[in-house]
C-alpha cells in the first residue's frame, strides 16, 4: 500500500456502491481510483472523494500503469467550501478540471499544472473571478493542446509594443500596421489583448486580487472561445453548462428590470 497525494478532478458512479475517482497526482500525473463501497450511506470514503477535495489516501497506483487504482482509505481532506456553496464557482471548477484531463494523457509528469491548479482551487475558495481564475487556464494549456498562439510580439515585425489584434491567420498577435493583412481578425480592444497576453505568463502565485471590467471579460471569453472553438475542437460539458447559467443569469435580469420599469411607470 502506497501513500498519494492529489487533487479530485470527478467521480462516476461503479456498480451500485463503488465510485470511479480521477485524481491529479502530485507525482505521478492523472490516474482513475477505485473506491470500493464509497457510496453507501455510512461509507468512511464518501467525504473525502468528492470532485476539487486536496486528499491524502492510503491505496494503490494501478498495476503496469494501466487499468484501474485503489483507494482504501482517506488519510486527509482539504474541503473548499466555496466550491461546494457557489454553484458559480464550482462551475467553473468544473472546467478548468475538464481541461486539465481533456489536454494530458495518464503518467503524464504534470507537477507545474499540478501546482496551479491546487493554488487555483484556493483562489476561487478565496472568493476571486472564476471566470478569469478560468481564463488563465484556458489560455496557458493552448501550449499542450498543440496550439500555443504567439502573445509575445507581431510575427512580423517583432513589434512587442503598441496597438494589436488577435489573427487566427498569423495564429497570435499582430500589430496595427499589419491589420490590413488579415481582413478576419478579431477587432479586439486593447484591454482585453492587455490580459490575454498577461494570462500567458501569468503565475497564480501572482494572482492576489482580480479587477477586471464586464466589458473586458467578455472580450477575453469571446477570443478564447473562439480559438477553442475553432483551432482546438473542445468544448468541455462545463462549459456548455456555464454558457447556458449566464443566459439564464441575464433573462432573469431582465425580467426584474422590466417589472421595476413597469412598476415606476
Amino acid at each position: 500500500m502506497t501513500v498519494i497525494t492529489g487533487i479530485v478532478l470527478y467521480t462516476r458512479q461503479y456498480k451500485d456502491n463503488d465510485l470511479l475517482v480521477r485524481i491529479l497526482t502530485e507525482t505521478r500525473g492523472l490516474w482513475t481510483f477505485l473506491a470500493r463501497g464509497a457510496k453507501k450511506p455510512k461509507s468512511h470514503l464518501a467525504a473525502g472523494v468528492q470532485p476539487y477535495n486536496f486528499i491524502t489516501f492510503e491505496g494503490a497506483f494501478p498495476a503496469r500503469e494501466s487499468g484501474l487504482g485503489y483507494i482504501n482509505n482517506v488519510q486527509r481532506a482539504t474541503i473548499y467550501p466555496r466550491l461546494v456553496e457557489d454553484i458559480e464557482a464550482n462551475a467553473y471548477a468544473a472546467l478548468i478540471a475538464s481541461l486539465i484531463n481533456a489536454t494530458f494523457e495518464e503518467g503524464d509528469q504534470i507537477t507545474r499544472w499540478y501546482n496551479q491548479l491546487l493554488l487555483a482551487l484556493q483562489k476561487l475558495d478565496d472568493g476571486l473571478d472564476p471566470q478569469i481564475i478560468a481564463n488563465i487556464f484556458e489560455i496557458q494549456l493552448l501550449v499542450p493542446l498543440g496550439v500555443a498562439p504567439n502573445w509575445k510580439a507581431d510575427p512580423l515585425s517583432g513589434q512587442v509594443d503598441g496597438s494589436f489584434d488577435y489573427s487566427e491567420k498569423y495564429n497570435g498577435i499582430l500589430s496595427e500596421n499589419h491589420y490590413s493583412l488579415d481582413d478576419h481578425r478579431l477587432m479586439l480592444d486593447q484591454k482585453t489583448i492587455f490580459y490575454l497576453r498577461q494570462f500567458s505568463v501569468i503565475d497564480f502565485r501572482q494572482v492576489h486580487e482580480i479587477k477586471v471590467s464586464a466589458a473586458t471579460k467578455r472580450g477575453l471569453q469571446r477570443v478564447i472561445d473562439y480559438i477553442y472553438d475553432n483551432q482546438v475542437g473542445l468544448k468541455p460539458r462545463a462549459k456548455t453548462f456555464i454558457e447556458q447559467m449566464h443566459l439564464w443569469q441575464n433573462t432573469l435580469i431582465n425580467f426584474r428590470q422590466k417589472g421595476n420599469a413597469k412598476n415606476d411607470n
